[in-house]
């Protein structure tokens, strides 16, 4: 599919941004989870490990359900290393992307979203309550659906659903009130619209490349392209092809990713100091916080951010099972077990 301008969002006009109330700014109490929390009451999504028929598309899927206060809004961000499929119901959104503002008015209609992936953060306004689908794909798979090159997706989001191939919502995503319910049904309808696309599977090497940036981003490059008999500058042009950055720039983004998950509380805590020790010392850690997060360390963590939590629990939960550290059906510690949906 070429890179169509029709894709994109109608952009927002000066006007339009409403009563406000900023996450970072209210309470957390005035945010209320049907999907699971944190301990301290910030919300998450409930999110699993796909079926084996949906990988390695597809590496993680979970839905997010989440009530504001009238005329509550949250501020935030979102932060991918790899295309998101979003389908959201609900209050408009905005959002901050490489072409500029746009705006996002779903509704109870819904509306499928692919975010591509973030070289920094992608700032993100909610102006109300929200039900999501996520749907986090694999390294490659954007060729997989025979979408943009990724170089061309970076930091920008496009009104189409890749896996259908449409842009309207399927069936199946539509949010229901029994919350594991609802995960089954869309994980149900993904894997039926990925078994009528038939995509042909990333290449091996995208796949094992995101394992290492998941468990060890500070690996050698020239080792890991020996142990998988292809050259530095092969490895190279396939990575920057299929991920849209370079594999240096890969890994000091995976590990910008671990260190924000610890800052905000969704990371296991006997790790933390050897995330930490990634960085030569504090000033070089408040210069990549400040690189891809516009934050120092002290803000990401004193501060709720709500919608960046919710992408980095995401991303942690697969990379502790990717570590082998807990099992995929194993709660998180992160998680508090009295905010999980019942069933």
């Amino acid at each position: 599919m070429a890179h169509d301008a029709r894709l994109r969002p109608r952009k927002r006009g000066r006007n339009g941004e409403g009563q406000s109330s900023r996450s970072g700014k209210g309470e957390p109490s005035a945010i209320t989870s049907l999907t699971g929390s944190t301990p301290g009451g910030m919300p998450l999504a409930l999110n699993r490990t796909p079926r084996d028929s949906l990988r390695p598309w597809i590496t993680r899927i979970g839905v997010t359900d989440v009530t504001l206060q009238p005329g509550q809004r949250i501020e935030c961000r979102t932060f991918n290393e790899h295309p998101v499929l979003r389908i959201i119901f609900g209050a408009r959104w905005s959002a901050r992307t490489a072409d500029g503002g746009f705006d996002y008015d779903p509704g109870e209609a819904g509306l499928a979203l692919y975010f591509g992936p973030n070289s920094r953060h992608m700032p993100l306004v909610a102006h109300g309550g929200f039900r999501v689908v996520t749907i986090n794909c694999g390294p490659g798979a954007g060729g997989s659906f025979d979408l943009p090159p990724p170089p061309e997706t970076i930091d920008r989001i496009y009104r189409l659903d890749p896996v259908a191939g449409a842009a309207g919502v399927l069936p199946g995503y539509r949010p229901q009130s029994d919350k594991r319910a609802w995960l089954d049904a869309a994980e149900d309808q993904l894997a039926a619209a990925v078994a009528g696309a038939a995509p042909p599977p990333p290449a091996a090497l995208m796949t094992a490349f995101e394992t290492l940036c998941l468990t060890d981003p500070g690996g050698s490059l020239d080792g890991f392209a020996g142990a998988h008999a292809v050259t530095r500058r092969t490895l190279e042009r396939a990575i920057h092809r299929e991920w849209g950055v370079t594999p240096h720039q890969a890994q000091r983004r995976a590990r910008a990713l671990d260190m924000a998950a610890v800052l905000l509380g969704v990371a296991l805590e006997e790790e933390e100091q050897e995330l930490r020790l990634r960085y030569f010392d504090q000033s070089h850690l408040i210069r990549e916080m400040r690189h891809y997060f516009d934050m120092t360390p002290g803000q990401l963590q004193h501060e709720p951010h709500p919608l960046l939590r919710i992408t980095m629990e995401i991303r942690q939960s697969r990379r502790i099972e990717a570590l082998a550290r807990i099992g995929a059906g194993d709660p998180r510690p992160w998680r508090d077990p009295r905010a999980e949906p019942e069933g």
